[in-house]
């Protein structure tokens, strides 16, 4: 990871979210994510935090009438404990879905298909950051979805493979590998 320092680079965890977790099993829960990997990703987080690194976090944070439940299982809903983080280790917390009528894979969206921006992309941009490592939650969903967003506005992209699960078993390397990434 040649050129990456605590000053131009974020960690940006994605929907690190009980309700997309083993613990969850009636939201979204995605295979892999057991006490101790949400154990070991927290203490990653930490290293990030305590080195002096930007850690971000992004949540899906739905009302219980929430578009998205037309399509996918209710998961995440304000106020219930699908929507809390996991981690503990961050910094800031960007949000997207707030309103029934709002929905975004991308950590760097309130509404995707509007492009509303929640705020990440200025603050990322308002402490310099040029490389972001990515970790979370679903691999071919909204860790793809920020990925692919990320890219589209300049950043170089790192992925922890162990850090990143997906809902249907593929390999990371298969889902991003249409991509501009590194997968470490």
């Amino acid at each position: 990871m040649r050129g990456i320092t605590s000053s131009n680079t974020a960690l940006i965890c994605v929907d690190c979210q009980y309700g997309f977790t083993e613990e969850m099993p009636d939201e979204l829960p995605v295979k892999g994510t057991d006490e101790k990997w949400r154990k070991d990703l927290n203490n990653m987080a930490k290293e990030f935090k305590d080195s002096t690194f930007l850690v971000i976090a992004s949540k899906d944070d739905h009302p219980k009438d929430h578009k998205s439940f037309s399509e996918w299982p209710v998961h995440c809903v304000q106020e219930t404990k699908g929507n809390e983080l996991f981690i503990s280790n961050y910094d800031k917390v960007f949000k997207k879905g707030t309103t029934k009528d709002t929905d975004s894979h991308s950590a760097f969206y309130e509404d995707f298909e509007s492009k509303q921006e929640n705020g990440l992309d200025e603050e990322l941009q308002n402490n310099n950051i040029k490389n972001l490592v990515i970790v979370g939650l679903a691999a071919e969903v909204c860790v793809l979805e920020t990925v692919k967003t990320a890219i589209d506005k300049g950043y170089k992209i790192y992925l922890i493979d162990k850090f990143i699960k997906s809902i249907n078993g593929k390999d990371n390397s298969e889902i991003f590998s249409d991509l501009k990434v590194h997968i470490i």
